[in-house]
């Protein structure tokens, strides 16, 4: 999400800078180490962004760059407490096209704690209990240099340390039923695609069907909202959830200033903004380590927000599909092989800012021999601007008409240690902002993705 103007962003590039420096010659003197490493434990690294969090469960000396803390690390996660610690450092530039050419630094740390409560009590079955605040700081690339609509860097957010997720869940009947309530996160939950979370525009995360259109783009990163979710998997490979959030983060109808919750810790339900919903039907084959076939998924979902001033429309909602597929898997090997993804949701025109968007792409994990966690991937998005902004547009004498905004996008992961991740990447903007008034864009970044 594009942070809005505010008088300390010059202070914050100036301050950009030399993080960037040193983000890069730490990079590259990790770099050596991508050929010599040896592949090893499967990838497994903290993503500050969700609390879906692969390392509760393993626990695992090498998955932390500060090891097993003398066997205390061990001993909590006996005792159901799994504390959590991750950085990501990125450096973008725009090489080519935009406003101007210029580069720019962002880096969040993000701190969790995890409680099982029947671990920790001795008593309370099915509970879970999970904290986590973010520190934010950097630059917007978008805003500054690019100008483009879907926010060329998932990390691209307000600077502040806040309040991320506080919430409290319960699981039922072996977890076939479960209930979160809390300050909750939408994204890492509903319209996702696993295999599009490799990639750093945030038209691969949060969809730009949903984050365009609403007020602002919470609950998502990085604004959680006060609600709840239920989730029904009646079978093994088929479940139904559905969430009821705060319809305005922010607190701010014309368009999410986060100065108005500049520390997470707004607790609101309702109000002038009305409330977000959103309702999801999914369904999984192949799963588990006995399967025969290649494992996939599908998610069939639609969205509501009841007040939505900043279109000028009293609600809004809209539809999406989304699915992926491991397409090939390499012989003897569950987790390697060719992925592909695809993910579309459109709302009506006449009341959107984007009435369509289309996203999808391939990754290839253990592409080169010796690298088998590393990950390769391509990805395209598409974001088509609605007739309501056209004919805006066309009123007002602008020119040329608004019309789409395309995004191509290549990364490579390299696992250098279980606990560190190196990540370069190439994006191609075509019509930023949603027209050719602004040059396409190429962008060059790299990120590096640290578990303590």
């Amino acid at each position: 999400m594009r942070s809005p103007p505010d008088p300390r962003q010059e202070r914050r590039a100036a301050l950009a800078a030399p993080g960037a420096l040193l983000h890069c010659l730490g990079a590259l003197l990790l770099l050596p180490l991508i050929a010599s490493a040896q592949s090893g434990a499967e990838t497994n690294f903290f993503n500050p962004f969700s609390s879906r969090d692969p390392l509760a469960e393993t626990g695992r000396e090498s998955d932390h760059l500060t090891g097993d803390w003398g066997g205390w690390r061990t001993k909590m996660l006996e005792r159901g407490f799994h504390f959590q610690l991750g950085y990501i450092g990125e450096t973008m530039a725009s090489v080519s096209g935009g406003l101007r050419r210029g580069g720019s630094y962002n880096g969040l740390v993000k701190a969790a704690l995890e409680v099982d409560t029947e671990r920790a009590t001795g008593g309370w079955r099915g509970g879970n209990f999970f904290a986590s605040a973010l520190a934010l700081h950097g630059d917007s690339l978008s805003a500054k240099r690019v100008g483009d609509a879907t926010a060329l860097s998932n990390l691209d957010a307000y600077d502040s340390v806040r309040l991320y997720e506080l919430w409290l869940e319960q699981s039922l009947w072996d977890g076939r039923v479960s209930l979160r309530a809390g300050q909750l996160l939408a994204d890492e939950e509903f319209a996702f695609t696993e295999y599009g979370g490799l990639f750093l525009n945030s038209a691969f995360g949060w969809p730009h069907f949903i984050s365009a259109n609403t007020v602002n783009t919470g609950p998502a990163f990085f604004a959680t909202a006060l609600g709840a979710r239920l989730k029904l998997e009646p079978r093994e490979h088929f479940y139904l959830q559905a969430g009821v959030y705060d319809g305005d983060t922010f607190d701010d109808p014309l368009g999410g200033d986060p100065r108005k919750n500049a520390r997470g810790t707004r607790f609101h339900l309702g109000g002038d903004q009305g409330v977000f919903s959103l309702y999801e039907a999914g369904w999984k084959w192949n799963q588990g380590e006995d399967a025969k076939g290649l494992p996939g998924n599908a998610k069939l979902g639609g969205w509501h927000h009841s007040g939505v001033p900043a279109t000028g429309a009293q609600s809004l909602h809209g539809l999406y599909l989304a699915a992926e597929q491991l397409a090939w898997r390499e012989a003897g090997d569950s987790g390697q092989g060719l992925g592909v993804f695809f993910r579309a949701g459109g709302s009506p025109s006449n009341r959107s800012n984007f009435n369509l968007t289309v996203d999808g792409g391939v990754r290839y994990q253990g592409l080169f021999p010796s690298r088998d966690n590393d990950i390769a991937g391509l990805a395209v998005a598409y974001a088509r601007v609605s007739d309501r902004v056209r004919t805006a547009a066309l009123a007002g004498g602008v020119t040329p008409l608004p019309d789409h905004e395309i995004v191509m996008e290549f990364d490579y992961q390299a696992q250098i240690k279980p606990w560190c991740t190196v990540q370069p990447c190439v994006q191609w903007i075509l019509h930023p902002g949603g027209s050719n008034a602004i040059a396409d864009a190429v962008i060059v970044g790299l990120r590096t993705n640290l578990t303590f």
